[in-house]
């Protein structure tokens, strides 16, 4: 939700995370400069701003991707179930906001003339279809970067802020990569999760009954956020809950 603070002058500041506000910063690349904000919940009751965002996610699967299910949508036979597609990941969205615990985190960065030129997304973790969950762990939903701004280390830094706004919330990160992302992911601390540990299989082929793109086209990726002796690796968090749950 959008919270509001006083400053020291009195003038009423806004913020689009409850908890883990970023302020607005610059990111300087070959092709100029990127302004980023927070893309906040009162932004997501606007539909044209809500759909903006979306289409730039949709459209950054599809093309970033081997993955048939996705490719499909390339084809302009296909555009009326790209349309459908697209209806269903803004439904997502405009979801995810209203359910928002606090520690959601949206980053949008934009060129001069206001291009939306990356994204980022972050949460709690929850997986609706699997009914895993986590709160003590950051799950990567989104991210995206407009092609001609690659390679200038956007990506990396729009999902160091969102992660590192919320160091105090979680311990951990998790997300699902596309295969052809990995290099990128690995470059930035992640790990591949490991199939032939008992805890993490189960956990993945938990997401993945409901997911079916892994390992062909998707990674399960992870990172630790604190170096405690006392730290338990998220899954084995998660698999405790749903052990009990059972």
């Amino acid at each position: 939700m959008v919270i509001s603070g006083i400053s020291s002058k009195n003038r009423a500041v806004t913020f689009g995370s409850q908890n883990n506000p970023v302020p607005k910063f610059r990111i300087k690349t070959e092709n100029g400069t990127l302004f980023v904000k927070e893309f906040t919940q009162k932004d997501a009751r606007y539909d044209t701003k809500i759909y903006e965002l979306s289409k730039f996610f949709t459209d950054n699967f599809i093309y970033n991707t081997n993955d048939p299910s996705l490719t499909q949508y390339k084809n302009p036979e296909n555009f009326e179930k790209y349309l459908d597609m697209l209806d269903r990941i803004t439904k997502y969205y405009k979801k995810m906001f209203i359910e928002d615990d606090g520690n959601l985190t949206a980053l949008e960065a934009r060129n001069a003339i206001g291009e939306l030129c990356g994204a980022v997304v972050t949460q709690t973790f929850k997986d609706d279809f699997s009914g895993l969950r986590d709160s003590k762990t950051c799950y990567v939903d989104s991210l995206a970067v407009r092609k001609k701004y690659r390679h200038n280390h956007v990506g990396r830094i729009l999902m160091e802020k969102a992660i590192n706004c919320s160091k105090d919330v979680y311990t951990d990160v998790f997300l699902a990569s596309d295969n052809l992302a990995v290099p990128f992911q690995l470059k930035n601390g992640y790990r591949i999760m490991d199939y032939n540990n008992p805890a993490e299989k189960e956990v993945i082929d938990q997401i993945n009954k409901f997911r079916g793109d892994y390992p062909d086209y998707i990674t399960f990726m992870d990172k630790k956020l604190t170096e405690s002796d006392e730290h338990t690796p998220w899954y084995q968090r998660v698999l405790e809950k749903m052990n009990n749950k059972g």
